[in-house]
């Protein structure tokens, strides 16, 4: 995948369309071995890919305020490589965000960082949250490396599953603070 006419790809983040689907779904039914342990996903909790498909081109056209779960897709020059969730939102106060790169070739570059912090700010926005936590499993080294490098504060480490298609596991809770998010993409503006 080229990047941009001058080298450096441009970074965007968008409600998750029906176009991204396809590479959604793949990233949860079709994960390696060492993926889904890396992630902490339990296999045996995955929907089939026609109930998430389903599932998701319900929620793609539900007004935000009805919704428990939203999903932004992470783009590199438009394409989709990737998203972020929120889940148990309550508007006004909460949510869980968690991070997904589906494209294994453009993992451990540093894109992460830039896209989670635009989805981070984007959440606070559309759900006016005061609050968001994100527990990638404990011995993630690519999440867990890269809130820290972002300057989120690691606030607890405690066991249990970190949704309801994931395994019970050590998990290491962040604190998405907006302002950290928010000094993260002026230091990292081109």
């Amino acid at each position: 995948m080229g990047f941009g006419n001058a080298g450096l790809p441009e970074f965007s983040i968008r409600p998750l369309a029906t176009e991204d689907l396809d590479g959604f779904i793949a990233y949860f039914t079709r994960p390696s071995k060492a993926d889904a342990e890396r992630m902490g996903l339990d296999v045996n909790r995955v929907p089939s890919a026609a109930q998430l498909r389903s599932d998701l081109t319900a929620r793609i056209g539900a007004p935000p305020d009805r919704l428990s779960s939203f999903v932004l897709a992470w783009c590199i020059d438009g394409k989709a490589i990737g998203h972020s969730s929120l889940k148990d939102i309550v508007p006004g106060d909460f949510g869980r965000m968690h991070l997904h790169m589906w494209r294994a070739d453009l993992r451990g570059k540093g894109y992460s960082s830039r896209l989670f912090c635009l989805s981070a700010l984007d959440f606070y926005e559309r759900f006016s949250l005061k609050r968001i936590i994100c527990e990638p499993k404990a011995d993630n080294p690519m999440a867990n490396r890269m809130l820290k490098k972002i300057g989120f504060p690691l606030v607890l480490t405690h066991v249990a599953a970190s949704s309801e298609i994931s395994v019970v596991c050590e998990l290491n809770r962040y604190e998405i603070l907006r302002d950290v998010a928010e000094r993260y993409l002026h230091s990292h503006a081109r």
